[in-house]
């Protein structure tokens, strides 16, 4: 019985135990705190390098650099930034373009995947894979942050849209 009120009582060794606990705590909520900024940081990318790209996608006919698709990709890597390939890796995107004639269309069937030729409207889409580098998410709720599309008028087959 003294044994036991001797061990609750004894006090040498016990800072190292509350260190050791503190710091645990410490690195966990400072990873948490990294991989939150990260995350928002890759976000703000996404949303300014779709934009940006789609705006330059846009603005040239079908049959130039490539087609919409090609300028697309290539500005959004372009407008990424610097960090950008620091912090992600190049299977982690998923680019998708479709096209429609009409409002209607796009509404009804999200748009098609054929020529862009005489198509007014595209949908620019992407998919962002989120692959935590410190601290784990769940991925179906990561990816959903992720997923970005804007819908543009074709500035070179407008005259569709506009009769």
């Amino acid at each position: 019985m003294q044994r036991v009120r001797r061990f609750f009582h004894e006090q040498h060794g016990i800072a190292t135990i509350e260190f050791a606990l503190t710091v645990t705590l410490f690195i966990f909520m400072v990873l948490f705190i990294a991989e939150i900024s990260r995350m928002a940081y890759v976000s703000s990318v996404i949303d300014l390098a779709v934009s940006e790209a789609a705006k330059q996608g846009k603005n040239a006919p079908a049959s130039t650099d490539g087609g919409y698709n090609a300028r697309f990709n290539r500005h959004l890597t372009e407008q990424g930034g610097s960090l950008w390939f620091f912090l992600t890796r190049e299977d982690a995107v998923e680019l998708n373009i479709t096209y429609a004639n009409s409002i209607e269309e796009m509404i009804n069937t999200g748009g098609s995947l054929k020529d862009a030729k005489d198509q007014s409207l595209a949908r620019y889409h992407l998919l962002y894979r989120y692959h935590p580098m410190f601290f784990p998410f769940p991925k179906k709720w990561a990816n959903s942050l992720f997923n970005r599309e804007v819908i543009f008028v074709q500035e070179y087959e407008r005259s569709k849209f506009m009769d």
